[in-house]
């Protein structure tokens, strides 16, 4: 296998694993609006296993990646061409799951901000209650 294959196929499989941690991440928003601590859990932990396969992908890839000028000096045109379309395409799947974990990231925040606004009026409403029971 030429090394333009190696880091084609190596660089379409992370994409792969990219894209189903999208999938994972856009599905997050319906577990966290539930608060299913084991669906949560559960995201957790598939994330963390495609995480893991994207790290071995990147372990495979480090010793092209200590040499990148030369090996890529060795590419055909064509070759070349189709290593930068993998590359541009993964960008936009990581900026599609930046974009859907801070969404995510948000509607936790919100969902924090509006248990703790309740809890704090609940804790209002029993002070006041306390207040004219102790009179």
């Amino acid at each position: 296998m030429s090394d333009a294959a190696f880091v084609l196929e190596r660089l379409r499989r992370q994409q792969e694993k990219y894209r189903e941690m999208v999938a994972v991440v856009a599905s997050q928003r319906s577990v966290f609006a539930s608060l299913d601590v084991d669906a949560i859990l559960a995201l957790i932990e598939r994330k963390r296993s495609i995480l893991a396969d994207v790290d071995r992908l990147e372990a495979e890839l480090a010793p092209v990646k200590a040499s990148w000028a030369a090996v890529r000096a060795a590419f055909s045109a064509e070759e070349a061409r189709a290593v930068q379309e993998m590359l541009d395409a993964t960008q936009q799947v990581l900026q599609d799951l930046v974009r859907y974990e801070d969404e995510g990231r948000s509607l936790l925040q919100q969902r924090s901000a509006a248990k703790s606004e309740t809890l704090d009026q609940l804790m209002q409403k029993s002070r006041a209650r306390g207040a004219y029971g102790g009179r």
